[in-house]
């Protein structure tokens, strides 16, 4: 017996196959509600193909515009689609992935960097915030701000604190004005917090400013955003992709999901055994609810 999605039960039988711009595919009748389902895997309601969406999500995440990922898809896969319907794409499922990966707990190391940089909002200019783990390169926390102050620092190292699943030993930071007073706020009775002077020798915050490099290189042909909650949609896609598709040189060709024991056995294309695993997730009932120790 097969899983039926209109009466949530394993009580439907294979029913031939349904032909529609996908191609042939799976059709199913429930013995229980006497419907007809089709098991799209994630995919329910797109009418192009898994690997077609897939593919556009792998490009947006590296660092295609647009224009860009809808030209691809029309000499490599012919299909044609509008830079709506990319973006469209993207903001969903980076919904959806974000939400699957903070029912996920991390083992990370003790020692954290984390620092700001500048993120272009039309005219104007907004800070983004993140954190990397040095031992497993998973980013643990992000946050923007259209300011730098004390208590927008306040708010970051919250992020930072929630998305541990253990107190870290370390957190290094550049020399700004901002953390000591944050760091006071939030963690009131230990000294965690490392900093120097970017000309000392003992400025070691490298990780995170590859890590901005990487960023960089993904958002620049956005030519800025137009809101921050756009900003948002796009930074949490991208932390999906960085935590859980991107493998790194570093970490001997693994994603830090997987250098933090997240063990996921992702396939080939990892985006789309995600979106599978996100169904299964939902198949299983299990309420997918944002873990405080992973957010």
């Amino acid at each position: 017996m097969f899983y039926c999605k209109h009466c949530k039960t394993n009580s439907a039988v294979k029913a031939g196959l349904r032909k529609n711009k996908v191609g042939f595919t799976q059709r199913y009748f429930c013995t229980k509600c006497n419907k007809y389902s089709v098991n799209r895997k994630g995919f329910e309601n797109y009418r192009h193909k898994p690997e077609v969406i897939t593919a556009a999500l792998d490009l947006r995440a590296k660092g295609l515009s647009l224009s860009d990922v809808v030209d691809h898809l029309d000499q490599h896969h012919r299909v044609e689609v509008t830079r709506k319907t990319i973006l469209f794409w993207q903001r969903e499922f980076g919904k959806k992935l974000k939400s699957f990966s903070q029912t996920l707990t991390p083992h990370l190391g003790e020692t954290f960097h984390a620092d700001e940089m500048f993120v272009k909002q039309r005219k104007d200019w907004i800070y983004y915030w993140d954190c990397i783990n040095y031992k497993t390169k998973f980013l643990v926390a992000d946050y923007l701000s259209e300011e730098r102050s004390y208590d927008e620092g306040t708010e970051f190292l919250n992020k930072i604190k929630l998305g541990s699943p253990r107190m870290p030993k370390e957190i290094h930071t550049d020399n700004s004005y901002d953390y000591p007073i944050a760091f006071r706020r939030v963690f009131p009775k230990r000294r965690i917090h490392k900093h120097y002077p970017a000309w000392k020798h003992k400025f070691k915050n490298n990780p995170i400013e590859r890590l901005h490099n990487t960023l960089k290189q993904r958002y620049k042909v956005f030519r800025g955003f137009d809101n921050t909650q756009s900003a948002e949609k796009f930074f949490d896609f991208y932390r999906v992709y960085y935590n859980f598709i991107r493998k790194h040189m570093s970490l001997a060709m693994k994603t830090p999901a997987q250098a933090a024991k997240i063990k996921l056995n992702l396939g080939r294309d990892r985006f789309r055994s995600m979106i599978e695993l996100l169904l299964a997730f939902y198949k299983a009932r299990i309420w997918l609810k944002p873990n405080v120790n992973c957010s």
